[in-house]
């Protein structure tokens, strides 16, 4: 028998891509499942079009809150949850129709505590690949390590199958990161592997009003603020996983100065100034560990000598 899983997908203002997303759950060749739709406070009918599928089928959930943020309506979705598994799908995006069988599988057949696929990234008609990690199994340590380390990127809470049972922890109300800190956090708290499979399964819709597309200032200093607390959390609790968890600030850090860089108003320079500082602060244990990358150590050499030339190489590779 299937075992019951539960789909949670936020929605706020996704009138024009949810029915391609909820009729890519709906066409799922995995039939048991529960779908929760948490409107996060729409004002463009999508509120209205959630109503009319949970109307349509008795697997679908709808519930109507303030907009609170996405981190609030996936824990909404969090403490509804009836399946014994939980999937995450952002309203912009759809998936494969044999993404939560093919997941389901992995994590069953492997009995670990988290199962992931690859993705496509979409952007108008153009798809590109998107590896997130190196096949295969690994353990929750291998992982964490990878995705602090950017060997491999973890850090979507999209793309995954979850244990309810072994989630300990929400979502942190961050606008930015927040879905890397859940990530994080849930692995932290379990014992056991984590299963890759190499199939793309999940089309990640980039939209440039979106908050990752947009990168505004706020969410960019929550970007800094998720991994800075990703980091206490690390030294607190988890003292083998710190410094890993150093170079991941670090990274973070260089991402939130070189994507501030088009608002040179005062809050600009405050974030900017901030991210320097943690650069300052952790680059050198960061680029004299033999597991940092080389593009993060190239990065922390050249921020030796002159961030404006961080910033244009960036633009010319990035």
């Amino acid at each position: 028998m299937q075992s019951y899983v539960t789909v949670i997908i936020p929605v706020y203002n996704n009138l024009k891509t949810l029915k391609k997303c909820v009729n890519s759950v709906l066409s799922q060749t995995y039939s048991n499942l529960e779908i929760i739709l948490v409107d996060d406070g729409s004002n463009d009918s999508s509120e209205n079009l959630c109503d009319k599928y949970c109307e349509a089928d008795s697997r679908i959930s709808v519930f109507h809150t303030g907009n609170e943020g996405v981190a609030s309506a996936r824990n909404l979705g969090i403490k509804e949850a009836k399946g014994k598994y939980i999937a995450f799908i952002d309203a912009d995006d759809h998936i494969d129709p044999e993404y939560i069988e093919k997941l389901v599988s992995e994590i069953e057949k492997e009995n670990c505590v988290m199962a992931m696929c690859n993705a496509y990234d979409v952007r108008d008609d153009d798809f590109s690949e998107r590896i997130f990690s190196k096949s295969g199994k690994c353990s929750v340590k291998e992982f964490l390590e990878d995705t602090f380390y950017c060997r491999a990127e973890g850090g979507t809470c999209w793309g995954k199958i979850y244990r309810t049972a072994d989630i300990k922890y929400m979502f942190r109300s961050y606008n930015y990161c927040e879905d890397a800190f859940f990530v994080v956090e849930y692995l932290l708290g379990c014992k056991g592997y984590v299963s890759i499979i190499p199939e793309r399964l999940y089309y990640y819709v980039r939209r440039e009003d979106s908050i990752t597309g947009a990168k505004k200032i706020p969410d960019l200093a929550d970007a800094l603020y998720a991994s800075e607390g990703i980091r206490d959390l690390c030294i607190d609790k988890f003292p083998k996983f710190a410094k890993c968890a150093n170079a991941f600030l670090v990274n973070n850090a260089f991402f939130v100065y070189l994507n501030s860089c088009h608002d040179q108003g005062p809050e600009g320079e405050r974030l900017r100034e901030k991210a320097s500082d943690v650069v300052r602060k952790y680059r050198l244990r960061t680029l004299l560990s033999h597991k940092t990358t080389f593009k993060t150590k190239m990065a922390c050499r050249i921020s030796f000598v002159s961030y404006g030339l961080l910033s244009y190489l960036y633009g010319k590779i990035c």
